[in-house]
């Protein structure tokens, strides 16, 4: 873990959750890492938990179902991007964590790719803003008690309530990832095979145009006697 982490003079919820209430008017410094291998969408998800005109009318079925949607559309999103390794929905109600997606990528090049990407894209109708984020367990930023329903801190909780989608969704979603990245693997795997088989073939043909050059028989004295001498040899013959 970074030293900085460790200084009281940086703001220990940014460096863990990657967020802080108070924003850029925190007496601490939060230090933006420059490169990372988790991301930061802020606010990307729209809860309907704090829409009371939604919330009235879906059922917590209607809801998870729609988090279920929303949840596969951006890890296909993130998984053509890179191999993703952990993806984070938080449902809090405060406005610095309320939507906040974390994407954690198997490589910093990876994460620097896709945030190039991500901040050209847009999602629901809105653009899409990407940035590189200090989190580097979700387990230590998540807040526990919210997974049993017995957090009492409510908007005021500075800790991830993070939501899940089906675990059965979820499985075939990082399954699928797997293997299709060892199918890529395998494709990669074939074409190497298939240079190598062109290469050796075309070093065999050269080997033996070579062998063949080498085995034909010298030319004989006949062969190498000029054609002039030959015609002159003919006519002093017939002149005796």
């Amino acid at each position: 873990m970074s030293d900085y982490r460790n200084d009281k003079s940086t703001c220990t919820f940014y460096s863990k959750i990657g967020a802080c209430r108070h924003g850029e008017k925190c007496s601490r410094a939060h230090i933006k890492p420059i490169s990372s291998e988790t991301l930061l969408l802020a606010n990307l998800y729209q809860n309907p938990k704090l829409n009371k005109n939604d919330a009235e009318e879906l059922s917590a079925k209607q809801i998870q179902e729609s988090f279920d949607h929303f949840y596969k559309d951006i890890f296909l999103k993130f998984a053509s991007l890179g191999h993703v390794e952990a993806l984070v929905v938080c449902e809090n109600e405060n406005n610095h964590l309320n939507g906040n997606v974390y994407v954690k990528f198997r490589s910093k090049d990876a994460a620097y790719n896709a945030c190039m990407e991500l901040n050209q894209s847009w999602f629901g109708g809105r653009p899409v803003h990407s940035e590189f984020s200090p989190v580097e367990s979700f387990h230590e930023a998540n807040c526990r008690a919210h997974e049993t329903d017995t957090c009492t801190r409510g908007d005021h909780c500075n800790f991830m309530h993070i939501r899940n989608p089906n675990s059965h969704l979820r499985g075939i979603l990082f399954r699928a990832q797997e293997k299709s990245r060892i199918v890529k693997a395998l494709q990669e795997l074939k074409k190497d095979e298939e240079k190598e088989k062109e290469s050796a073939k075309v070093e065999q043909e050269q080997q033996q145009q070579q062998q063949s050059q080498e085995q034909q028989p010298p030319m004989s004295s006949l062969d190498t006697v000029p054609t002039t001498t030959s015609a002159a040899a003919v006519a002093a013959l017939f002149s005796k």
